[in-house]
């Protein structure tokens, strides 16, 4: 029973990728197709939204098979330059049955930010947003994982690429008073592993094409991780893409943020 629950669990995430209905509310965006600096009115889509229904990553005995996937939105607060933001990652074990298909980790990660007015520069427009976010994965000591970090991240982008750097200071916590205390520090080496910065880089190619690459931590640790996705249009949809996505480093997970991994996926975007 609980094979066939995960398989309608699938179908029902993955169909909108191949409904030729949009499926999510979008802002009218300029001179860009990014939803990661896109600018309106009301909910909007913010990171990638998708679903890797097969991924395989060898660290994970007998799960190794995992389900991933990813949610965002933004919302910008009264009409200003305000947004509040959501994004939410799970790895699922959906075909686990014998171990009752488990979620291995869910991570939470809500922002609030402002989004200074862009600026024209030569062959490109210079942004950029300012904040503050928390990222956990919801767990008891001690498997909790959080952390609360304050960003600049400027943009520079035109009309069929972008560069978003990402520049993090980690608020600092008072180390735990014993191992198993929930109040104090649940991971105070993760910077050590994830650093202080994120570089995107997307490129749009011929046909609708696109690869986003991602490097996370290299500035200010030798550790970090590195991802590739490229996207393609879904046949017969207005809004879907197919993905296929390659991993390898640490931090994929804050369960396993100081463990390094490779993984490679093919799924479905919902944007991009």
């Amino acid at each position: 029973m609980r094979t066939v629950v995960s398989g309608l669990f699938l179908l029902i995430i993955i169909f909108p990728a191949f409904s030729s209905a949009q499926t999510f509310p979008t802002a009218t965006q300029e001179s860009h197709e990014f939803s990661l600096i896109q600018t309106g009115r009301g909910l909007t889509f913010h990171k990638e939204m998708g679903v890797l229904p097969f991924t395989y990553a060898d660290k994970y005995n007998g799960g190794e098979t995992e389900v991933v996937f990813q949610l965002s939105a933004k919302h910008d607060i009264a009409g200003t330059r305000f947004y509040t933001a959501y994004t939410q990652v799970s790895f699922w074990q959906a075909y686990d049955s014998g171990n009752s298909a488990p979620f291995r980790d869910t991570n939470y990660n809500p922002e609030i930010f402002y989004r200074f007015p862009e600026t024209t520069l030569g062959f490109g427009s210079l942004g950029a947003d300012a904040g503050f976010e928390h990222e956990s994965n919801g767990q008891r000591v001690p498997l909790s994982r959080s952390w609360n970090l304050l960003y600049l991240a400027p943009s520079f982008h035109g009309d069929n690429w972008l560069a978003y750097f990402k520049l993090r200071y980690r608020i600092p916590e008072d180390d735990k008073e014993t191992p198993d205390s929930a109040v104090g520090d649940d991971n105070p080496d993760i910077t050590d592993y994830l650093g202080y910065s994120d570089i995107n880089f997307y490129y749009m190619l011929p046909k609708g094409n696109l690869l986003h690459f991602l490097m996370r931590g290299y500035l200010g640790t030798d550790k970090g991780n590195v991802s590739l996705n490229l996207s393609f249009p879904a046949p017969h949809s207005e809004s879907g893409f197919l993905v296929l996505r390659f991993f390898s480093g640490y931090g994929e997970s804050l369960m396993d943020y100081n463990c390094s991994i490779t993984r490679v996926g093919i799924g479905f975007l919902y944007n991009r």
